[in-house]
């Protein structure tokens, strides 16, 4: 039998990250691409946002993340630095948000 090589992934670079948010045309997208790259949260869990767990008004801005689509069960909060509160406002704004 062959031998499984295991390889190390390799993290984004700032860098990289910029080139992608660049190519972003659509905010509802650019919104979620940032959302999941400053958190690390998991696909479905960024999916299953809702605007009522969104609080932009503590400080720091905070999300509710349901137990049933997180790994281990469990709710939780996230908090979300300045910048992405200012990406999820011009999403909240643009009106693509009611989808």
């Amino acid at each position: 039998m062959p031998k499984i090589i295991i390889r190390n992934k390799m993290a984004l670079t700032e860098d990289d990250l910029s080139d992608i948010l660049l190519a972003c045309s659509d905010v509802r997208l650019k919104t979620y691409v940032m959302f999941s790259a400053f958190t690390g949260m998991r696909a479905v869990e960024t999916l299953s946002i809702r605007l009522k767990d969104i609080n932009l008004d503590s400080n720091p801005a905070r999300v509710y993340i349901r137990g049933e689509f997180t790994k281990t069960r469990q709710d939780r909060y996230v908090c979300v630095t300045s910048e992405m509160t200012q990406q999820l406002k011009i999403w909240l704004d643009s009106g693509q948000s009611d989808h």
